[in-house]
């Protein structure tokens, strides 16, 4: 059977296919095979409809709003919507009226205009074409083969846990209604008020910019604890309530989720549970979990990428810790510290003075720093050696970001290249949830020290190719503790 590449539509409970290369390839009530290349905004549908026929493999998936992000380089800053939708994406890049309505009438032309701009998108860089080629696709097997499987999962801990949180949840709010008088603290625009009226920096999203502050003011740690368990929750009530039985949740996947290329697992959102409710993951039968991350991973490559020996020399000890020592004056205080180098990354302006004294005593780091902004304001876009570009905003001048996307997108680099030597070349490592800087895995019982070690010697290799300077560290162990 030929290879063809499809753009696919699942509407009014029937799926719509049109060939990339020949519109006349128009097709309804399409039947999906596992050889054929195919383009979607529905992904998760897809997959789902391969485990309802029983397929044990998978044709190459493209979800398109991984592909947009990747394609488009183009940070939050550029989008006038908050959800992405294939309309939305169609008009965002001009290719329909912003007043058009779907019609049923109209649908074909709609396919027509979503592949080629699907087209279009796929040949407007080389080196992220190439990219897309040899490393996303590659990524994309690997996590839709794991959404088609699923995670195991405990359902009985999955409610115990939904009423504690709940609990939690109705606890802080009325300490924030009593003490504080916050009557909305859930509502999105409260919270950016809330940053505002206070005059912090906006950093990265409101979470992390209230878990900045959250040391300093109660208000920005009852916020963060607010929003960190109602996520929290809401991925545990999607595991209970959702299809899969009572032992398998089905994770939506995003090769390219982030800007920088991190993969994002969406309903439910596993990666962003916190560590007292990641029991609810277990192994299959047979198996035991294994949770490896790499150590001080964006300051290594940072200290790597701007061959700053002072740098290098403090990551052989711990960077966090060293700055929590010289800066808030207890070196116990290494998350705080992390916080802060974070924000040094990010470009928040608003950093105390002594945090800024600090990060001036690298020499060649700050050097690096300009260089990167240089680039970016020279060039209009930042990236790393292997494509992930971003753009530079029309109106930005502060070029506050560049840094923090060039160690991010190649930290997401050297991560995606250890997913998939390990895939390649590690038999028994079964991927399972992808995390910021790390992976769980789960393994069989009888090859688990073997397979473990295996894992850890590719992690570290994969570190090594990209950032020569300093030899890499991991964390590992049987679970995420």
């Amino acid at each position: 059977m030929n290879r063809k590449s499809y753009v696919l539509m699942f509407v009014e409970s029937d799926w719509h296919a049109l060939n990339l290369y020949d519109f006349s390839d128009y097709h309804t009530s399409f039947t999906i095979n596992n050889v054929d290349t195919l383009f979607t905004f529905q992904s998760s549908d897809l997959i789902r409809h391969f485990n309802t026929k029983r397929f044990r493999t998978l044709p190459t998936i493209i979800d398109i709003e991984c592909l947009d992000k990747q394609m488009s380089q183009e940070g939050k800053e550029f989008k006038a919507y908050k959800k992405w939708s294939a309309i939305q994406f169609l008009k965002h890049h001009k290719a329909i009226d912003i007043n058009f309505k779907l019609s049923s009438k109209d649908f074909k032309i709609f396919m027509e205009q979503l592949a080629s701009l699907i087209l279009s998108l796929i040949q407007k860089d080389e080196i992220e074409k190439k990219r897309f080629e040899e490393l996303e696709l590659k990524i994309n097997k690997i996590i839709y083969e794991r959404q088609l499987k699923g995670v195991g999962i405990n359902l009985e801990i999955a409610k115990a846990k939904c009423e504690l949180i709940e609990r939690k949840i109705y606890s802080i709010k009325n300490e924030l209604q009593i003490d504080f008088k916050i009557y909305t603290p859930d509502n999105h625009n409260f919270q950016k008020q809330y940053l505002k009226d206070n005059n912090y920096t906006f950093i990265q999203s409101t979470l992390y910019s209230f878990k900045a502050r959250r040391s300093s003011d109660k208000v920005c740690n009852l916020l963060y604890e607010l929003i960190r368990n109602t996520q929290d929750l809401n991925s545990l009530l999607y595991i209970v309530s959702h299809w899969g039985g009572a032992k398998k949740t089905y994770p939506t996947y995003f090769g390219f989720g982030s800007i920088t290329s991190r993969i994002m697992l969406r309903q439910p959102s596993l990666q962003n549970l916190r560590k007292v409710n990641r029991d609810v993951i277990m192994p299959d039968e047979g198996m035991k979990l294994l949770y490896v991350d790499y150590s001080q991973c964006e300051a290594g490559v940072l200290a790597s990428l701007s061959h700053d020996k002072k740098l290098i020399e403090l990551y052989k000890t711990d960077i966090y810790t060293d700055l929590a020592k010289n800066v808030i004056g207890d070196s116990s205080k290494r998350a705080e510290a992390k916080i802060l180098f974070y924000r040094y990354m990010y470009g928040d302006e608003t950093l105390p003075k002594k945090v800024k004294s600090y990060f001036k005593g690298f020499k060649t780091l700050e050097a690096y720093t300009n260089r990167i902004y240089g680039a970016l304001k020279d060039k209009g876009k930042i990236g790393t050696i292997n494509g992930n570009f971003r753009c530079k905003y029309v109106s930005d001048d502060t070029f506050s970001w560049s840094l923090s996307h060039v160690i991010q997108s190649t930290a997401s680099l050297i991560y995606k290249n250890a997913l998939i030597s390990v895939y390649e070349n590690v038999p028994n490592a079964e991927f399972l949830v992808p995390m910021h800087d790390g992976t769980l895995y789960q393994i069989p019982k009888p090859h688990f020290d073997k397979v473990k070690e295996k894992i850890e010697e590719t992690y570290l290799e994969e570190f090594r190719k990209i950032c020569p300077q300093i030899k890499g560290k991991i964390n590992s162990g049987e679970f995420f503790q």
